[in-house]
């Protein structure tokens, strides 16, 4: 199948940029640092035309199952982490954003492909509008948690001047700061819209907008831990690693929100990965 050639060649490139930024990362190398972003985006761009492919092979959008939402959760984090203008300035952070689409690239690689009819409640036109708002969210949240670690990591190299070499080529603690700020409100505003649309799809599907399911569960907490991390800068001045560690937190609650449901509750209405 064409999709599956264009994916593993997309893999490859991935990986290739995932040394790329690593080799910069370490030493400092300006011959990595001309590979590593066109490598990306060569990663982007085959992953792109593979999960077209399966869309027009699959006759629906191909976000039903587990290889194609570690596919899509790849692919989605890093178009948006191209597509920032604001952390384009910031070369280094790649160095945090690569590993994790190639290791949700992995994931899926070992992923059953093949192509399956869609369950019923799948048979829906909310399909790529509530899968595609969720894991714009999930790519926010990603981002933001991806400037916090690089806040720890500048912060704690601030304070340790023997560690100060490995955090050279990362922004300011200001930038850092501003850039979790901004990643984390979108991932805040996406994520209601996942929870606005999941709720409207639950209530045609099932009648009710509300069942309290695991995934369901965790998306609302997980926007609570955004909302709660604005309200303690704003209130409490959280602006300093609290804050950070804050938005950790909120990453390790998309992972729970983005398998949650099936490893949590097998027979649940959100069991559609595994």
């Amino acid at each position: 199948m064409a999709n599956v050639v264009g994916f593993f060649l997309a893999a490859l490139m991935y990986g290739a940029s995932t040394l790329a930024h690593v080799a910069c990362w370490i030493g400092g190398s300006r011959r990595c640092a001309r590979l590593s972003r066109p490598s990306l985006l060569a990663a982007v761009s085959l992953h792109g035309l593979a999960i077209v492919l399966r869309w027009v092979e699959a006759g629906y959008a191909p976000f039903s199952n587990a290889f194609e939402s570690f596919s899509l959760y790849a692919w989605g984090l890093t178009v948006v982490y191209l597509l920032a203008g604001s952390l384009r300035r910031y070369a280094a952070l790649g160095v945090f954003v690569t590993p994790l689409a190639l290791l949700s690239i992995l994931v899926a690689s070992v992923l059953p492909t093949r192509i399956e009819p869609l369950v019923p409640v799948l048979q829906s036109h909310w399909l790529p509008i509530h899968v595609g708002i969720s894991f714009t969210a999930y790519a926010f949240s990603t981002l933001a948690f991806v400037a916090a670690v690089a806040y720890l990591h500048q912060e704690r190299a601030l304070r340790q001047p023997a560690r100060r070499s490995w955090a050279r080529q990362l922004p300011s603690l200001e930038a850092l700061d501003g850039l979790q700020r901004r990643m984390a409100v979108l991932g805040l505003v996406f994520m209601t819209g996942a929870i606005m649309s999941g709720s409207m799809w639950a209530e045609k599907a099932w009648g009710v907008v509300w069942v309290w399911e695991p995934q369901q569960t965790a998306s609302l907490v997980t926007w609570f831990i955004h909302a709660l991390y604005f309200y303690l800068r704003h209130s409490a001045h959280w602006r300093d690693r609290r804050g950070a560690w804050l938005l950790v937190g909120g990453f390790v609650s998309v992972l729970v929100t983005f398998v949650g449901a099936d490893l949590l509750a097998p027979d649940s209405h959100h069991d559609f990965l595994f």
